[in-house]
């Protein structure tokens, strides 16, 4: 049987990082934190996720309402955002392989409807919709249940390392991609399957598991 290749949305199949930037910046200004500069960037990726909030005097017990709001903030500006370069491409191109596919967000189901007709890319075939963006390995568990699905079955594609490690705590092959937030360094910390920078290394990857 072929695999259902399961997507995180933000991050993953479209490029969110500095979107979330800009709603987090609004947000430092208000609540006196320390805002995130485009050079200042680069150094952040490679940080965990608690010395991130050291850097930026964020108290790491602030970070879900802050993530909560980042999410609230941006819905507005997601149906026009662009998939990630190839992203589309490679989705048809699973499609047409026999894979399903399928993707967990905490984006609202209206605005990632207009998402995906906006691009032409309403083909999956699985959905899964939270309300924190935090809950990464609660959601894994819960699509499998949704779908009645084994975790053998199913590949997992995202862009954090708290992707990979919801990833592999449900016991799941995971691919990390490289054009999120997260910098290869620290994705490599997180031992995924395989660590990919474009979109049409997937199939390739799935050619061989």
């Amino acid at each position: 049987m072929k695999k259902v290749i399961l997507f995180n949305f933000n991050g993953t199949i479209t490029n969110t990082k500095f979107l979330a930037i800009d709603m987090y910046n609004e947000i430092a200004e208000k609540q006196g934190y320390k805002k995130i500069s485009e050079e200042h960037v680069p150094y952040l990726s490679a940080l965990l996720i608690r010395n991130r909030c050291k850097v930026l005097n964020l108290p790491l017990y602030k970070m879900p309402l802050v993530g909560i709001a980042i999410k609230r903030r941006s819905q507005q500006y997601i149906p026009n955002l662009k998939p990630v370069s190839g992203m589309k491409e490679t989705l048809s191109l699973l499609k047409q392989e026999g894979y399903k596919i399928g993707f967990t967000t905490s984006n609202n189901q209206v605005v990632m409807n207009k998402f995906l007709t906006n691009h032409s890319i309403n083909i999956f075939d699985y959905s899964h919709f939270s309300f924190s963006p935090l809950s990464k390995s609660k959601d894994i568990s819960s699509f499998l249940k949704k779908y009645d699905l084994k975790k053998e079955n199913v590949v997992y594609v995202g862009d954090e390392l708290r992707d990979i490690k919801a990833a592999k705590k449900n016991g799941l092959f995971c691919i990390a991609v490289s054009w999120g937030f997260d910098s290869v360094e620290l994705l490599n910390t997180g031992r995924a399957d395989k660590v990919i920078t474009q979109p049409k290394e997937i199939v390739d990857v799935l050619s061989r598991i």
